[in-house]
């Protein structure tokens, strides 16, 4: 029976139902061995009813029954071994224990109502959370209330319903920040991340561990290593670091420096770490690979196996993105073919890897065998990865397959069309690229705002093409301008063979170019960021080759040291040559 049936069977024994309150027992059945047992969290929905069934024989259940019941629950719904019948148990045993709750009148306690509250947020059922929430008495709700509603909407990626929600608490403690600051890491919203946390903090609240890891995500999101390195400076003037058990904090350091570019910062970090676990060693390794350090990135998970450490899914994935970022193919195949041996199951995410890695060392049709015959689905990301293959390498035999497979996959996304239509534009082929266009304006489709940050003074920057909102946006298109007169001067020429616009003059396409986010961001690094200080960069799509070729030559005619992280990896640019020696 699908899903909804059983829910809607089991909150229609909620209708009708009358408090139950009168000759209610609230004492707390002490040392009871059921209870006990009921206590226990991770035992299936059956189980823990089975239980409280046994306990409601002996005697009347008590508040104390209901939220043992409920939080067991809500522990072992999300960790259903069959999702498809783990959702509807879930379902079913959240209806039947909120109508016996309702009908016992143990919701007339505020501890029963948060348990409650948990388990729907726990279940992604926040319809009825919210129906639990907005029924009960103003009196009845505690923080414990306010905060779970808050970080449920936010744990489901409903950002307004959080900032509505948080905004109306009458009272706030660390947890209701933390959750909002979470609530906006979820949503993908860094920068207001960091502005609840500035918030937070004028406010007269300290930070936790769980509030700076979040403050770290964002950080590292935005590539705002000033403010991750104020983090950092706050672990140590409050001694989070001597504390044990934080290597979780640790982690999310070396990941923060692994992802603004900071590699040896990241180094120190992971050296200085007392007692390491896999994650640790998964993100350093993450690190080093996405940094271009491919080499090292291989050595070091030598290092982890000879120290005795198990490596897991998530290693694999992370080693393999370093052999694809090296170019070390052989060895990438030997990494994969080695997973088994360590006990772990090559899953979907490693099948993409290594067809990534085979694709971006021209292999497609390799690259396309393997994404074929993979056990399971390939998703449409890893598609698009073997398309970006076939653009690098203009094989258009292969491109033309996976180009339309995309669009098939994917059809409101407006990025599938414009990689086919470059492919068929780079070969000559108009007519079919004229023809990927007029399907893309007929569908709607919309490519993904190309957006790009630069941090300075504390504040990160953002810019899109074309921008004009920015204070110093004058300035900076003035700075460009003079740029390109100079670039000119030793040679260079734009390449405007693959943008997509609606424009047949070649100048035109050259403007369009020459005004990308990523070079707004560059130039107003120039502008504010002193000679000595690398510019940092982060953009939310792949730095089209075009800009690839300016930011080398920039950093070479500026004298300046600039770091790009893009969608795939990061590019280090010094003295006219990237890092990734134009392989990405």
């Amino acid at each position: 029976m699908p899903a909804r049936r059983h829910r809607h069977r089991f909150l229609a024994a909620l209708v009708g139902l009358r408090s139950a309150a009168a000759g209610f027992s609230t004492a707390p059945s002490q040392g009871c061995p059921l209870h006990a047992a009921l206590a226990r969290r991770g035992a299936p929905a059956a189980a823990a009813f089975a239980l409280y069934s046994r306990i409601r024989a002996a005697a009347s259940p008590t508040p104390y029954t209901f939220s043992l019941l409920l939080a067991s629950l809500a522990s072992s719904s999300p960790r259903a071994p069959s999702p498809a019948a783990g959702e509807c148990d879930g379902l079913a045993a959240a209806g039947l224990a909120h109508a016996q709750a309702l009908k016992c009148g143990a919701l007339a306690h505020t501890v029963v109502t948060n348990c409650l509250l948990k388990l729907y947020c726990a279940l992604g059922l926040l319809t009825d959370a919210r129906r639990v929430f907005d029924t009960t008495g103003a009196a009845a709700l505690d923080a414990v209330s306010w905060n779970t509603i808050v970080s449920g909407y936010g744990k489901s990626g409903d950002l307004e319903a959080a900032r509505e929600l948080f905004v109306r608490m009458p009272d706030r403690s660390l947890v209701s920040w933390s959750a909002m600051v979470d609530a906006c890491i979820r949503a993908e919203q860094f920068s207001e991340a960091l502005r609840v946390f500035d918030r937070m903090m004028e406010e007269g609240f300290r930070p936790d561990a769980v509030v700076l890891v979040s403050m770290l995500k964002a950080c590292a999101h935005l590539g705002a290593v000033e403010r991750g390195r104020w983090v950092h400076r706050y672990l140590e003037a409050e001694g989070f670091g001597r504390r044990p058990g934080n290597v979780m904090l640790e982690t999310a350091l070396v990941d923060m420096y692994s992802k603004c570019g900071c590699m040896e910062e990241a180094w120190q970090v992971f050296d200085g770490v007392r007692s390491h676990d896999v994650v640790l060693w998964n993100a350093m390794i993450g690190g080093l690979a996405t940094n271009g350090h491919g080499k090292r990135a291989i050595e070091l998970f030598r290092r982890m196996l000879e120290k005795g450490f198990v490596p897991n899914e998530s290693t694999f994935v992370v080693v393999l993105c370093a052999c694809t970022h090296a170019g070390r193919v052989d060895e990438g195949k030997q990494v994969f073919r080695s997973m088994r041996d360590h006990g772990v199951e090559p899953r979907r995410e490693h099948y993409g890897c290594l067809a990534d890695l085979l694709g971006r060392a021209g292999l497609v049709e390799e690259a396309e065998a393997v994404l074929l015959d993979m056990p399971m689905e390939p998703h449409a990301s890893q598609w698009g990865s073997l398309m970006s293959s076939c653009l690098m390498h203009n094989n258009i035999v292969v491109g033309e397959r996976v180009g339309k497979k995309l669009i098939e996959l994917e059809p409101d996304d407006g990025g599938r069309y414009v990689v086919l239509f470059n492919l068929y534009a780079v070969n000559g082929l108009w007519e079919d690229a004229k023809a990927v266009r007029q399907m893309m304006e007929e569908r709607g489709a919309k490519k993904e705002t190309g957006l790009s940050f630069i941090e300075w003074n504390g504040l990160v920057h953002e810019f899109m093409s074309g921008d004009t909102r920015h204070p110093q946006t004058r300035m900076i298109y003035a700075l460009l301008e003079d740029m390109e007169r100079r670039l000119q001067l030793i040679g260079y020429v734009k390449d405007t063979s693959r943008v997509l616009i609606d424009m047949d003059d070649e100048e035109d396409k050259g403007s369009t170019l020459s005004y990308h986010s990523e070079r707004l961001a560059l130039a107003f690094g120039i502008l504010n960021i002193p000679h000595d200080m690398p510019i940092r960069i982060v953009k939310n799509l792949r730095v089209c080759r075009d800009c690839h070729v300016h930011a080398k030559l920039v950093s070479k005619l500026y004298q300046r040291e600039i770091i790009v992280r893009d969608r795939h990896r990061f590019h280090l640019f010094r003295d006219g040559v990237c890092s990734c020696n134009d392989y990405w």
